[in-house]
């Protein structure tokens, strides 16, 4: 007998990019994080090099927010120019409800 195959239940992911300007980097990384559903940040350099690397789970977000934040502040005083590549959830697409009208049960009746 086969056992089913267990392990992290990956979900389907999006990603984007976005050009921000050093004096707009804390305020934008500071907006994603509350957004919710943002799952990691890569804050990319002008030179393509990947800076820093924000993994936010839900279990993480808290104990690491403020030493991130700071840290968020501090790199956007060395350059002008940033990409954030942002991997949020893919938001769950609504699946068509099939509705099936009720079903009368004849009783058959035994003729008298």
């Amino acid at each position: 007998m086969s056992s089913p195959i267990s392990g992290p239940v990956l979900t389907p992911s999006r990603s984007q990019r976005l050009q921000v300007k050093g004096e707009e980097l804390l305020a934008k990384v500071r907006e994603l994080i509350h957004q919710g559903n943002v799952r990691r940040i890569h804050v990319i350099g002008e030179d393509g090099a990947s800076i820093l690397e924000i993994p936010l789970t839900a279990g993480v977000i808290g104990a690491i927010v403020a030493p991130v934040l700071v840290a968020v502040g501090a790199i956007a005083a060395l350059a002008k120019n940033y990409t954030l590549l942002i991997e949020a959830h893919a938001p769950r697409e609504a699946t068509p409800v099939k509705r099936t009208p009720p079903q009368r049960h004849r009783s058959k009746r035994q003729p008298a």
